[in-house]
């Protein structure tokens, strides 16, 4: 249970948030957790949150924290194949208020850079290809996986996404630095142990 902990811990630190709003089909309460079997569109998977009180039905709203395969949770002495630890989980559409208009603008964006917004509309189009964004570094983590992680916000958001994490064993800036961060888009990247992207940008560079 530390360990799993301690990888959720940093998975929160690394990950770019993501919301999504789903139909609980499942539920069940073990160990101080509980896990739920979701309907999102016409997609089918479970989430665990710490323990709380729902019922089949309802729609809840969530962020991720990060993927975990084959998690085992010996209390209900199962293993799921794929589970999501989710936060900010809330019953019913009262939290659908906070999601924001998207704003695809940048003051940092320039003739030879995207937004973030851009990045995340697009994400299929610049899968493998290299791309620069102009922004400011809002949070680093050295050493991780034996990689430098790096947190750029330029202003721009789509769906609520509005920070994107380049990679790289290089030198990184420092946070508040405002650089061109340069490197090749990777999408639905799986490092294992609740480390899951939709989108991240690696094998990174920096020039302020």
């Amino acid at each position: 249970m530390k360990s799993m902990i301690f990888t959720l811990a940093l998975s929160v630190g690394l990950f770019a948030a993501t919301n999504h709003t789903a139909k609980i089909t499942e539920t069940l309460s073990s160990g101080g957790y509980t896990y739920m079997k979701v309907q999102e569109d016409k997609n089918l998977y479970w989430i665990a949150m710490t323990q709380r009180d729902v019922k089949v039905g309802q729609n809840i709203t969530y962020g991720e924290q990060g993927w975990m395969k084959n998690f085992q949770s010996k209390t209900l002495n199962r293993t799921f194949d794929n589970i999501l630890f989710a936060s900010d989980v809330t019953t019913g559409r009262t939290k659908l208020a906070d999601v924001k208009p998207n704003i695809m603008t940048s003051q940092y964006k320039e003739a030879s850079t995207i937004t973030i917004a851009e990045l995340f509309q697009n994400r299929g189009d610049y899968a493998n290809k290299s791309i620069t964004i102009k922004g400011k570094v809002t949070k680093t983590s050295m050493g991780i996986m034996k990689r430098n992680w790096v947190h750029v916000n330029d202003g721009s958001s789509f769906k609520n996404m509005d920070d994107i994490v380049f990679t790289t064993t290089a030198e990184i800036p420092k946070v508040g630095d405002v650089v061109y961060a340069k490197g090749t888009v990777a999408i639905d990247k799986d490092f294992g142990y609740g480390y899951f992207y939709p989108v991240i940008v690696e094998s990174s560079s920096f020039k302020k």
